[in-house]
This record gives structure tokens, C-alpha cells and sequence, in this order.
């Protein structure tokens, strides 16, 4: 899987979990970590959302946080989930975010 987003946009990434091929919800998640590169991480609950009409977690990046992000680049999307019962479990590479350059550096 490969994202594309743009150093200035401001959207939500869809990102769907998968441990051991089982695409996974919230009802038995404490806490799930999720990492763009070095650059950004978020967590769940409160930073991330999880929207069960997608069956994915939302990861909002701001323009703020785009613009920060290195330009013409493929970050790793990394997500690290720790489950009610104690276990942390690691998803295998969620793929990549590619970051493409901005003319504009203005926040609208």
C-alpha cells in the first residue's frame, strides 16, 4: 500500500489493521500507536479515531504537520497495537506514505 499525500494537505489517512491476517477493530484495543517515518506519531484513543462505517482507524494530519514532513520521500506507516489483555503487537509494515513537494509553503 502505497499513500500519496502532499506537504500542505490536511486529510485523515484511512489505515486498516491487520494482526495475523485478521483485520482488527477497537473492542479489544487499550492502546494503538501509529507512526509515519520518525516524523509523527499518534495515538489511539485521542488523536486517532476509529471509524467502523471504513473499518479502519482515521489518522489526521494537519497542514502544519504535512509541511514538516521531508519532501519527495516514502515514509514507513508503522502501527504498534496493545490489547486489553496485556499483549503489544507489532502490524507487519502498514506500506508507505510518499510525500510529494509543495510550490507553497502558506497555510491556508
Amino acid at each position: 500500500m502505497v499513500l500519496k499525500i502532499k506537504r500542505g494537505d490536511e486529510c485523515a489517512l484511512a489505515v486498516r489493521v491487520v494482526l495475523d491476517g485478521q483485520a482488527i477493530g477497537t473492542e479489544d484495543v487499550d492502546t494503538a500507536e501509529f507512526c509515519l517515518g520518525r516524523a509523527l506519531r499518534k495515538l489511539y484513543p485521542g488523536e486517532v479515531e476509529y471509524s467502523a462505517s471504513e473499518g479502519a482507524f482515521l489518522l489526521p494530519l494537519t497542514q502544519e504537520e504535512t509541511f514538516a514532513l521531508p519532501a519527495d520521500t516514502a515514509l514507513p506507516l508503522d502501527v504498534r497495537v496493545k490489547f486489553t489483555d496485556g499483549d503489544v503487537l507489532g502490524s507487519t509494515r502498514m506500506g508507505a506514505v510518499a510525500v510529494y513537494d509543495s510550490i507553497s509553503e502558506v497555510i491556508l
